[in-house]
């Protein structure tokens, strides 16, 4: 049982290290909010990585 937690919690923990919620720190360690820091440009990123620019 041990097992199969580890690998359910490790998927969380890597969904939540590759997009952190607006509210929370920014990932560069500015102290600010993600989404008055980075989230902008990140999302450009997205939209061209994706095509959609």
């Amino acid at each position: 049982m041990k097992f199969l937690e580890r690998i359910f919690n490790h998927k969380q923990d890597d969904k939540k290290k590759e997009e952190p919620g607006r509210n929370d720190g920014c990932w560069c360690g500015s102290g600010k909010k993600y989404k008055r820091c980075h989230l902008e440009k990140d999302e450009e990123k997205r939209r061209r990585q994706g095509g959609l620019a």
